[in-house]
């Protein structure tokens, strides 16, 4: 399938996370997801609006006008448009053409995110990742966003990949032990994830600050991908000898997160993490500093995933890539996408 003259390489038949509902207020918010531009804005109900940001007029992007009565104003000639995406005013004539009309877009919000549905296929809304412990009021939670310059199963590889957290995060969450622990790794139709440990290691600066360690620690890696595009991660760390192999976490440190990616562009995308923990839950300073800490980690991910990119649109030579023992994750992950890109192409010819 192509967009705009390039392959697409993301599926549509699928829920993406738009952003965070703290986000989305009667204000209207622009974002680029999947090569397309949307305009949102919270209605009075409360519910999510969320239309082609592109006024069918002159193209104006809609998400510079004014939200009244729950309905958008454009900018430039004043064309109105109810949360549906139907035209109910055009200023300068009585008649409202068929073509006025905009597409409106199904979000839902679930754990903490806003998910919309990019595709022409009725919404399915067990689809979106199960992500509970977004708002688990026993954990303590922080969460962001950044803007990736890289295409988005690049991101995507980078958080399945964590053989290079002894290298990219050698000053952060890596230590030197990762890259030659064996992973055991498992899978179905649309998931596929890893488990990894690396034993009797000295703690990462990030595991150390969080859990106080003195000593060596055994650290566990639990790693799934789900389609179309998120990352559930447990990991964590507890003194050697204090029986986490065996199950008993109780003397160390546990956290989830989620790395979500939403296409942008073509070479770029959105990257919405998320991390919960079950130490100082109600420690508001110490949410500051595991905010710092997180964003410390994933500008080293930034700055290393958008030179890949660069280098990769520069290589006139076309050089093929090398795939290593540590890719087998990434590569079952790209497998299900291109399978789903697959099926939906099947799916919408024959309804066609």
């Amino acid at each position: 399938m192509r967009n705009g003259g390039v392959e697409r390489d993301y599926p549509l038949e699928q829920w993406y996370a738009a952003g965070f509902v703290e986000e989305f207020t009667e204000k209207p918010l622009s974002r680029t997801l999947c090569d397309r531009q949307i305009v949102f804005w919270r209605t009075g109900a409360g519910s999510i609006a969320a239309l082609t940001d592109r006024c069918p007029h002159r193209k104006a992007p809609l998400s510079l006008g004014m939200v009244r009565d729950d309905q958008i104003e454009c900018p430039f000639h004043g064309m109105v448009f109810a949360a549906d995406g139907k035209c109910v005013d055009i200023p300068c004539q009585d008649k409202i053409p068929p073509d006025a009309h905009l597409r409106s877009f199904p979000v839902v919000e679930r754990h903490g995110h806003a998910w919309i549905w990019m595709g022409q296929t009725k919404p399915d809304e067990s689809l979106i990742p199960d992500l509970h412990w977004m708002t688990d009021p026993a954990l303590g939670c922080v969460h962001g966003m950044m803007e990736f310059g890289c295409n988005y199963l690049t991101a995507l590889d980078n958080l399945l990949d964590d053989t290079h957290l002894s290298y990219v995060h050698r000053n952060t969450i890596g230590t030197p032990k990762i890259v030659k622990a064996r992973p055991d790794v498992e899978g179905g139709d649309d998931w596929v994830g890893f488990t990894r440990w690396t034993y009797d290691t000295p703690p990462s600066h990030l595991h150390k600050l969080a859990g106080g360690f003195t000593t060596n620690v055994d650290r566990w890696f639990y790693v799934k991908f789900v389609s179309p595009a998120t990352v559930l991660i447990d990991v964590g760390s507890a003194p050697v000898g204090t029986g986490a192999p065996s199950g008993d976490r109780s003397k160390g440190i546990a956290l989830w997160s989620n790395g979500t990616i939403t296409p942008r562009t073509h070479n770029t995308c959105w990257y919405f993490w998320h991390n919960a923990r079950n130490f100082k839950v109600d420690d508001s300073a110490f949410n500051e500093t595991m905010r710092v800490q997180f964003e410390a980690t994933f500008v080293e991910d930034k700055d290393i995933v958008e030179a890949v990119q660069r280098n990769r649109e520069c290589d006139v030579e076309n050089t093929p890539e090398l795939n290593l023992s540590g890719d087998v994750v990434c590569l079952r992950a790209r497998r299900i996408v291109a399978n789903l890109i697959k099926k939906e192409s099947s799916v919408l010819s024959v309804a066609s």
